[in-house]
């Protein structure tokens, strides 16, 4: 009777255990899921407001006074390389899917497109500013609804 109660006894302690570190993978397998999806999620937010802060670094660029169009063009070029859009770029890079890169280089090729048309003397009320930032809008928010997909955030 001894040896029965004793065999239960260490049973029930190796299914206790055997639960718990079931029950403990199962919690860490979720807390590096929900870990990986807010790293991507500061990923992409990131990136966006870098392309954001240097569109609105140029515009603001192209709108001083310049003594002539070549200080004006490098301002502008310069608003574009201090924003951080390509570091934020570059790690975004890293980590997410081909689909999300490939979304977020289509905004980043308009973004430059946006550079050229301003640095080339271009101000916000011409036409080739409009197109240029009809385009980069456009591509910004595909690669929002790619973003948000890769998230698992319900579709706009």
């Amino acid at each position: 009777m001894e040896w029965a109660s004793l065999v239960g006894t260490g049973l029930g302690a190796v299914l206790g255990v055997g639960a718990t570190l079931v029950g403990e993978h199962v919690r860490r397998r979720h807390t590096a899921r929900d870990t990986g999806l807010q790293d991507r999620r500061n990923l992409y937010a990131d990136c966006l407001v870098a392309f954001r802060t240097a569109h609105e670094a140029m515009r603001s660029a192209a709108d001083e006074d310049h003594p002539d169009a070549q200080l004006r063009a490098a301002r502008i070029r310069q608003a574009f390389l201090d924003s951080g859009c390509d570091g934020a770029r570059e790690r975004l890079a890293l980590t997410a899917p081909r689909e999300v890169t490939s979304a977020i280089d289509a905004a980043y090729v308009t973004l430059r497109g946006i550079r050229e048309v301003l640095a080339s003397g271009a101000t916000v009320p011409t036409p080739e500013y409009q197109a240029a930032r009809q385009a980069h809008r456009e591509t910004t928010d595909a690669a929002r609804a790619v973003l948000r997909r890769d998230l698992g955030a319900p579709p706009d």
